[in-house]
């Protein structure tokens, strides 16, 4: 009687601990008839952060949620609608995250998604062999470059083969990977009449050449030199500087006096910006996105203009009411790794540009006093955050690897300017001049 009564009640007890303590445990996510669900991807991630996009369905709103990093709660937030994007700040390059995200249904009961992982970006590395190359005798000087691959590269400006005089004047000059053949494009000047004239900037579209003068003859050239037309560009104010585009046949053309131009592939159109500053550089992003910057000298006047729409606004102008922290009048260069930032040179630092939050900006290195780069930079490009070139005044060269800056002391800092630079996977090409005894255009190149 005693062993039948145990039974029971052994029986009870381990029912009821069982029920009891079921309900404290976090709630399977394996039922196959669940409609709740959390369903994390990670979009991109970079050095130190990633990016993560959360679709839920089925749970109810406002909702609890919380992001773990390697099994340890990064953020806690509450959720108001199905879809949000996430980021997580503080991480180490080269490095790999998982991370899963659980919804608080009740104090008791919780739904976890599935986890994701991902490796964020490695560092590159700082150690480059360079080359000089020199192009015109004194007076010569290179003003822009561009690559169009390994071995087609192409650098605009004003070179002669005499020392006094120019007995022979070119405006071009094509490297084939082994040896550099020199050009003297004639440009149209306004209103009649040709000769080989300086040219200020190149563009490579994605199958062909742009070139402008600095009174705004311009010439369209396949990559091997032929030319396919050449024009007067009415539609612009001052002199060309820079050329941006991110489509075949179409560009935005900035120049001094504010001038801005946009090519739609037939026609030009001159759009007003809001400011008459001389613009010296132009860039976008992949999504689209147009900035320039520049300066005037004389008046101590930079700015700092977007495309909004169909138009360019004032985003920052020395002197003027602005939400912008950091910035000096000094805006030289720009360049964007992504859609989600510009570069801006500004008074010989760079500041990172949210495109997304106009009013906020970081000055990059993190608290980077004046004068960083030592003088002003007159080119910055690179393959992505990791991969980044400067290239400037008195001999300005140096490289961002995604964690630290190196300087390379191979121009000399007293008779040398450079005046451009372009970035490739393989190569890089920083252009300008020497103003030293025998000196003209300069080359530095290296192969990576």
């Amino acid at each position: 009687m005693k062993t039948r009564f145990i039974f029971p009640v052994l029986f009870l007890i381990f029912f009821s601990f069982g029920s009891f303590t079921s309900c404290k445990e976090p709630e399977s996510t394996g039922p196959e008839n669940r409609t709740d669900s959390l369903t994390l991807k990670v979009k991109e991630t970079d050095l130190t952060s990633a990016t993560l996009y959360l679709h839920t369905a089925g749970i109810t709103y406002p909702a609890s949620l919380t992001l773990t990093r390697n099994s340890q709660p990064v953020q806690t937030f509450s959720l108001h609608q199905p879809d949000t994007t996430l980021i997580d700040t503080a991480l180490t390059p080269s490095t790999s995250y998982t991370w899963q995200t659980t919804w608080k249904k009740t104090e008791t009961t919780f739904l976890k998604g599935e986890p994701v992982t991902d490796r964020t970006m490695d560092t590159t590395s700082h150690e480059f062999t360079w080359k000089l190359d020199t192009l015109g005798c004194s007076g010569s000087n290179l003003l822009d470059v561009a690559i169009v691959n390994d071995t087609c590269v192409w650098v605009v400006g004003d070179m002669t083969t005499a020392p006094r005089g120019g007995v022979t004047l070119y405006n071009a000059a094509m490297y084939n990977g082994k040896i550099w053949k020199k050009f003297a494009f004639s440009l149209p000047l306004w209103p009649s009449g040709s000769r080989p004239q300086i040219i200020r900037c190149i563009w490579f579209d994605g199958e062909n050449l742009w070139v402008f003068s600095e009174i705004g003859g311009y010439a369209k050239i396949k990559p091997d030199g032929k030319v396919l037309k050449t024009g007067y560009c009415l539609e612009r104010r001052g002199t060309p500087q820079k050329m941006w585009g991110n489509q075949k046949n179409q560009f935005y053309l900035a120049g001094s006096d504010g001038s801005m131009t946009w090519y739609d592939g037939s026609a030009f159109h001159l759009i007003e910006t809001g400011t008459q500053v001389d613009f010296l550089d132009i860039w976008g992003t992949p999504s689209g996105e147009v900035w320039a910057c520049g300066y005037v000298s004389r008046t101590g006047i930079g700015v700092l203009v977007r495309k909004n729409g169909a138009q360019f606004e004032v985003v920052y102008e020395t002197g003027k009411p602005s939400v912008f922290n950091g910035y000096d009048w000094i805006t030289s260069a720009i360049w964007s790794p992504d859609n989600k930032n510009i570069w801006v040179n500004s008074g010989a630092r760079i500041i990172v540009q949210p495109i997304d939050q106009i009013q906020n900006v970081t000055i990059f290195p993190r608290n980077a006093v004046y004068g960083f780069f030592q003088y002003q930079i007159n080119g910055m490009r690179g393959t992505g955050i990791n991969d980044v070139f400067f290239a400037g005044v008195l001999g300005v060269l140096w490289h961002y690897n995604g964690s630290t800056f190196k300087k390379y002391p191979i121009a000399n800092m007293n008779t040398t300017w450079l005046t451009s630079i372009a970035v490739s996977k393989h190569q890089v090409f920083a252009v300008g001049y020497g103003f030293g005894e025998g000196q003209g255009s300069l080359i530095w190149s290296l192969k990576r």
